[in-house]
């Protein structure tokens, strides 16, 4: 499976969607501040799915990246070819100091690691 530090994002050479998997109570209370940014819950992916371009590179992000890894399995079980991970989330987008929008619960600032980097 696919995953890319938050920070790389910015230096993508190539078009890709980046795909925000959370609850939209969650999407409208805080989220990445983002070009190509669109919100489609997991728990509407198969209503959704037919609306995604299979050809086009889908990088999925939630709050800490779990709920993103699995839809990159999802996704790839049904024929999405290029699809990663956000590694650590919103919660690493936070700590990468990249823009947002809202306000993010107190508790994803401390989440996951305190370390900034994303390892491999």
């Amino acid at each position: 499976m696919s995953s890319i530090c938050p920070s790389s994002l910015t230096t993508l050479a190539e078009d890709f969607l980046l795909l925000d998997i959370r609850e939209r109570f969650e999407f409208n209370t805080y989220r990445a501040d983002f070009p190509n940014y669109l919100n489609i819950p997991f728990s509407e992916f198969d209503e959704e799915l037919p609306n995604l371009q299979r050809n086009r590179k889908l990088i999925l992000i939630c709050n800490n990246g779990l709920r993103s890894r699995t839809a990159v399995q999802f996704l790839a079980e049904r024929g999405f070819s290029d699809v990663s991970s956000v590694m650590g989330g919103l919660v690493k987008w936070q700590q990468n100091g990249l823009p947002m929008t809202g306000t993010p619960p107190d508790f994803i600032s401390h989440s996951l690691s305190d370390s900034k980097e994303c390892s491999a």
